[in-house]
């Protein structure tokens, strides 16, 4: 894996590119949630192959039904914390589960370039994306990412700020 909060670079630049589109929560988690099970492999709480099923297209796709069920009941609770960081939006179960299937199956592509241990098409053996980029390319996209899903949140935030008539802390 990229280093999970590698894919964050990733997350937040489409994320907030497709922030019409895509619930940007659900996207954001959606990025890292895939490597839970190689956190806990990684500090040996659980033991078998860092890059388990969850890095598979099949498990991943539960995984993003979980994570939309979890999202969509969430979905209130969510807006009030996202508002003061102008991230509220419109939340639909079509941009939650889309966000939720985008961000899995882009951890698993990410990760299925650099890893040999992946079998993204389980049950097929094999592994079709690996050596497309090279780790140094798919690190400098995660960092690229970041940097400019930074400066759009950055534009994001000041355009907001301009149009508010309130100030943020008398809402």
């Amino acid at each position: 894996m990229p280093f999970t909060p590698f894919h964050l670079g990733i997350g937040l630049c489409l994320g907030l590119l497709c922030f019409r589109w895509l619930d940007f929560p659900t996207f954001l988690i959606a990025n890292v949630i895939v490597d839970a099970r190689a956190v806990l492999v990684f500090f040996d709480f659980v033991s078998g192959s860092i890059h388990g099923f969850l890095h598979t297209f099949i498990f991943a796709t539960l995984l993003a039904v979980g994570l939309a069920t979890l999202s969509s009941v969430s979905k209130p609770t969510l807006n009030r914390v996202l508002r003061p960081l102008f991230l509220a939006q419109r939340r639909s179960l079509t941009r939650i589960t889309l966000a939720a299937l985008i961000g899995v199956y882009a951890h698993i592509v990410l990760d299925s370039v650099l890893y040999t241990d992946i079998s993204p098409l389980y049950p097929l053996s094999g592994n079709p994306f690996l050596g497309l980029l090279s780790s140094v390319e798919v690190y400098f996209l995660c960092v690229v990412g970041f940097v400019f899903g930074t400066g759009l949140y950055l534009t994001k935030v000041i355009t907001e700020w301009k149009n508010l008539d309130v100030p943020l802390w008398a809402q």
